[in-house]
């Protein structure tokens, strides 16, 4: 395989030569591989100062992952933040190095996201994405944060290529059930009443129930108080027997806000 030289990091940037999987040669200063990570610096002190490794290292990181792995270590380059392709194959090279502010980094930057403060990096921004990831690294405080997004979100937003750990999907699906099932529970306690004989409002009655179970399919699609204040106004009730929408919704509200508010617990890694 013939080697090309990094355009970011050419012949001159640094005494050191690291070859990527793909064939390209990025040059850094070895003191501040040394500096940064503890893994580089033991292969430096094991090696002869006349042997081969002393001067270069072939490595299995591919070129992308190595110039972004770069960047953060070089306090004179602007560090990029990775595109979704990369994040994976960065934070394992920051486990594999041990350079962990880069984890540390990427794991400050998603918890700013789903907290609703822009972040520096856009590049992840389905939270579907996010949980696959910080599942995969053992980020328990991140993984909480965006499973508490995810028990809202629209069902569309649980599809995703990024592999993903069955046992955190599990968690996933029965978090969401039993955000549904409260729900659903609601809605029976609402319909509970004695039966109503000879009620002029029977028809409305009807048309109200056939308005609410419209509620009751989409919270299952998207389980959130989002879903339910579209409907404040969907309906009211000239007999009073029942209460209209904007009513029994409202009454719901804080509830429903204080649900999802809290911050779940993950799974057993038994």
């Amino acid at each position: 395989m013939s080697l090309r030289t990094s355009l970011e990091f050419p012949e001159g940037h640094g005494d050191f030569k690291l070859i990527s999987s793909d064939g390209v040669v990025l040059h850094f200063p070895k003191f501040l591989l040394s500096y940064q990570s503890p893994v580089f610096e033991g292969m430096f002190a094991a090696c002869s100062p006349n042997a081969a490794s002393s001067h270069e290292l072939q490595l299995t990181e591919d070129s992308d992952t190595l110039d972004c792995f770069l960047r953060y270590l070089d306090p004179k380059k602007k560090f990029v933040p990775p595109k979704i392709n990369l994040v994976e194959p960065l934070l394992e090279a920051s486990r594999k190095y041990d350079v962990p502010r880069i984890t540390e980094w990427w794991e400050e930057q998603m918890m700013t996201r789903w907290k609703g403060v822009p972040a520096e990096t856009e590049e992840i921004s389905r939270p579907i994405e996010c949980l696959a990831i910080a599942s995969r690294f053992n980020l328990d405080s991140l993984a909480r944060v965006v499973l508490r997004e995810l028990i809202k979100a629209p069902i569309t937003d649980l599809k995703s290529d990024v592999s993903f750990e069955s046992r955190m999907f599990t968690h996933l699906i029965l978090l969401r059930a039993n955000r549904i099932g409260w729900f659903d529970n609601k809605v029976a306690s609402y319909l509970n009443v004695t039966p109503l004989v000879n009620c002029p409002s029977s028809n409305y009655h009807q048309l109200m129930h056939r308005a609410l179970m419209a509620v009751v399919r989409e919270f299952h699609q998207e389980p959130s108080w989002k879903t339910i204040n579209r409907h404040l106004n969907d309906w009211t009730c000239p007999c009073r027997h029942f209460q209209g929408s904007q009513e029994v919704f409202n009454s719901w509200k804080g509830e429903t806000e204080a649900l999802e508010a809290e911050i779940p617990e993950l799974p057993s890694r038994g």
